[in-house]
């Protein structure tokens, strides 16, 4: 009989605490839920929040590469001291200001310059490289040579790169043709262009104006060293390829004969 009871009881005491702990669940008073019932409860408030878009990376408008003129004065005093180690013609000169001192040929230098007696006005305009090459370099200068009046203007391509300490040097070296195909096509860029046309039109008028110059230009037309850079540019008076030199010479010529001519004498 006392067994009956206290089983009685028992089962009665289990379903108060059922019935207790359903109220306290339904009634929202706090009661830890744990098990299974996290996974629901966190099921139900993530569908709940409404999708948040995903926002589109933008993608990066690439800087123009604008011709600089004088915008890096590390670069023009490189530039300064490689010409004046054309003057020194000594070779050792270049040592700090090259990437590779074995392309240095002084013989061809010193061809080049043998009528040079300074390099005055030397003007830098730097367009961002391709591949090792940091910088490229349009050179814009002027020549005075020995009994010419008028200075001789010249336009050179240098290339520059930046060495581990953050110096910059003239490169001399192998370019891969990847690589020397890119630097070409920057001289078709609208301002590069430019510049190579200006340059040449100001020779052009400088022909016309000094016949020494002519002479000097028609002497050493068919003398011009080996460029130090195999795809270095360099406009000068006597940059015409040789199939149309005498075409130009002929066209030059007659046009200071015509200037001649309307001088009143």
């Amino acid at each position: 009989m006392n067994v009956y009871k206290r089983m009685s009881i028992i089962l009665s005491s289990g379903i108060m605490l059922i019935g207790l702990l359903t109220f306290y669940i339904s009634s929202g008073m706090g009661y830890p839920v744990t098990g299974s019932m996290d996974k629901i409860e966190a099921s139900v408030v993530i569908s709940a929040k409404p999708a948040t878009p995903l926002t589109p990376t933008p993608t990066p408008t690439p800087e123009p590469n604008i011709l600089l003129r004088e915008s890096y004065p590390e670069i023009h005093d490189l530039i300064k001291s490689y010409y004046d180690a054309k003057l020194e013609v000594d070779k050792e000169a270049f040592r700090n200001l090259v990437t590779d001192i074995s392309y240095i040929n002084i013989d061809e230098i010193q061809a080049k310059t043998s009528a040079v007696t300074s390099f005055t006005d030397i003007t830098c305009y730097t367009k961002k490289g391709v591949g090792e090459i940091d910088l490229v370099c349009y050179v814009k200068y002027y020549m005075d040579i020995v009994t010419i009046d008028t200075p001789v203007l010249s336009l050179d391509e240098l290339f520059i790169q930046y060495d581990e300490t953050g110096d910059p040097l003239i490169f001399m070296g192998e370019l891969d043709t990847d690589t020397r195909n890119e630097l070409v096509k920057l001289r078709n860029d609208a301002d590069v262009s430019e510049l190579i046309s200006s340059t040449q039109k100001e020779i052009d008028e400088s022909l016309k104006n000094d016949e020494d110059l002519l002479a000097f230009w028609q002497r050493n037309m068919n003398n011009e060293p080996e460029p130090v850079q195999e795809t270095a540019l360099h406009v000068s008076p006597r940059d015409l390829p040789p199939e149309e030199m005498e075409a130009e010479l002929a066209r030059v010529a007659a046009e200071n004969a015509a200037l001649a001519a309307a001088v009143p004498g």
